[in-house]
């Protein structure tokens, strides 16, 4: 018993010491966040939603159903988007190549912003600040939302691990991932209504930060329009469309028109040799998104067949056991990004999102792997203007150039975080940033305040 004893002494000396302990912790933070990752919101939201109906439901099996439901339309959700968003690739390269432009800053996407998660020291101290955060702005009632997507912590976790990298002052790090945090919440709050009024979901919020920031340059911009005569009677709603155009508002014919014109669009070059083999390439476009539209709406539906009932539970159980006061449920935008308005809009904002990339003065990046966020921005670009497409559209023409150049600018750090850590290039490229890490302008801001005290060890 005496040599268990002093081999378990030891064991415990070795974890008190510092080194061992933070390795230790280290370690295990961040072989959790990496299965976190691995699973992604798709998986994570519904699993929350289950674990904490146990607790909030008495009937175990309805509970099992809606997490079922909520998990079945945002898988089915995922796929399309990601269908919707390679749909336009040909068409990408087409304009890409028209222009004659070489990027020579890669978007990595995820990739280049989990690099920099994983490989931070402080991920564990930033992940129980952001916890503790929340609890506390709820308990100060200086918020109303429950965050649950944890998967998209991962955006505060990047700001902090940034910081810590430009100046290894650990506070500093956790310091900035709070600060984005807590901002983010209170957006949240304040566009909460917003999501009930136009996508009709009653106690959700998105405190995603990347795409709900931008929902503040939309309210200016429909702010601006209506206080300029005659251009605040300028109004085109989506519902309005779908009445005038009568049987070809239907997803199936439209997806097909706006397939079929992108195809012509993707093809324009080659009708000059060959005519029958594009429009048969276009028709195949057409068929392809018609496909896309009409399934689009079926996952929604089975998404909020369960996500309704999932928050009314929580809702009600938190209005029995806990407080009187409203809260929200925070979810990742997927949950809204299905909606055929943000569809429709992004049939014409993704391509021609390109083609501001190619003509952009600063501009070093192409959306690429991140190029999926722009539905996830455009929730935020039209539920401020319910629905009113013109003005969702002109949200979209400045949005769209702020996060090119935001994410351009940002790629200076990707650059120097990967070069302290040994990450490499290839040498056909300059270095690397993420359009959905990167183009976050609330933590911009923050670095250009942050400038003076960051240059001290830069």
């Amino acid at each position: 018993m005496k040599i268990y004893a002093s081999i378990i002494k030891k064991f415990l000396f070795y974890f008190k010491s510092e080194f061992g302990y933070n390795v230790f912790l280290m370690s295990t933070a961040n072989t959790i966040l990496l299965k976190v990752i691995e699973i992604g919101p798709v998986i994570l939201i519904p699993l929350i939603l289950l674990l904490i109906g146990f607790v909030t439901t008495r009937n175990p099996l309805k509970n099992l159903l809606n997490s079922f439901y909520v998990f079945a339309g945002m898988m089915g959700m995922a796929i399309m988007l990601t269908l919707f968003v390679n749909f336009f690739e040909p068409l990408i390269k087409t304009i890409v190549a028209s222009s004659g432009r070489i990027f020579i800053i890669p978007d990595a996407g995820w990739l280049a912003s989990k690099e920099v998660i994983l490989n931070s020291p402080i991920t564990l101290y930033a992940i129980i600040a952001i916890a503790a955060l929340n609890l506390v702005m709820l308990l100060l009632r200086l918020t109303r939302t429950i965050n649950i997507d944890l998967w998209n912590w991962s955006i505060f976790l990047f700001a902090g691990s940034m910081v810590f990298a430009i100046t290894e002052i650990r506070w500093l790090g956790i310091l900035a991932t709070g600060i984005i945090c807590a901002i983010t919440l209170v957006i949240g709050d304040i566009y909460a209504p917003y999501i009930e009024n136009f996508y009709g979901l009653k106690g959700i919020s998105n405190p995603q930060t990347q795409t709900v920031i931008w929902a503040p340059v939309s309210h200016l911009v429909n702010g601006t329009f209506n206080r300029i005569p005659g251009v605040r009677r300028v109004h085109v709603f989506y519902e309005e469309i779908q009445h005038k155009l009568g049987i070809f508002s239907e997803p199936m014919i439209l997806g097909f028109i706006l397939g079929f014109i992108t195809g012509l669009i993707t093809k324009y070059r080659e009708f000059s040799s060959s005519v029958w083999p594009n429009i048969l390439y276009a028709l195949g476009a057409g068929l392809g998104l018609a496909v896309i539209m009409i399934l689009m709406p079926r996952f929604v539906n089975i998404m909020y067949k369960g996500l309704y009932p999932a928050v009314n539970n929580i809702k009600d159980f938190i209005s029995r056991r806990i407080t009187k006061r409203e809260l929200y449920i925070g979810v990742d935008s997927i949950v809204f990004a299905g909606h055929p308005a943000v569809i429709g809009l992004s049939v014409i904002v993704i391509p021609l999102s390109t083609y501001i990339a190619t003509i952009l003065p600063g501009n070093k990046i192409l959306p690429g792997a991140d190029l999926i966020l722009i539905p996830f921005i455009l929730v935020w670009a039209i539920a401020p203007s319910r629905g009113d497409i013109f003005r969702s559209f002109i949200s979209a023409m400045i949005i769209v150039p702020l996060t090119l150049w935001i994410s351009s600018d940002m790629s200076n750090l990707f650059v120097n975080f990967f070069a302290k850590y040994g990450i490499e290039f290839t040498e056909s490229v300059k270095g690397v940033s993420s359009y959905g890490a990167g183009s976050n302008w609330l933590f911009w801001i923050l670095l250009q305040i942050l400038k003076p005290l960051l240059n001290l060890f830069t």
